[in-house]
């Protein structure tokens, strides 16, 4: 999937003039990493929905967001809810993103989580 996301730094690859930053912070290159991990909306995301759910997890990068759909929680039921959770997050973040780009609002990171 990450491979496969249209984002401003796969555009440059292709050739195409893009504007490079992030579309949600307009502080660093967008990557797909960057835009749905690193980037400073989608920490504070992250850390508001791992709070919620009294999740531990340190989300930091891909291999972190992999490790929290993969780790057992204490019964099946709450392992399934934080794997919905997870990829409704990824999802919603990147709808703001193209929202940014699109529309040119963003809603504040609680209002997604």
């Amino acid at each position: 999937m990450w491979g496969r996301l249209q984002t401003r730094d796969r555009f440059r690859k292709m050739g195409l003039q893009v504007e490079e930053t992030c579309p949600l912070c307009g502080q660093h290159a967008e990557s797909a990493d960057h835009v749905l991990i690193q980037c400073n909306y989608a920490q504070n995301c992250w850390l508001e929905l791992n709070r919620s759910l009294q999740v531990t997890n340190q989300v930091t990068d891909l291999s972190s967001v992999s490790h929290g759909l993969h780790k057992p929680a204490s019964n099946q039921f709450r392992t399934r809810v934080i794997q919905c959770c997870y990829t409704a997050l990824l999802y919603h973040i990147w709808m703001q993103r193209n929202s940014s780009i699109w529309h040119g609002c963003i809603k504040h990171y609680n209002n997604i989580v």
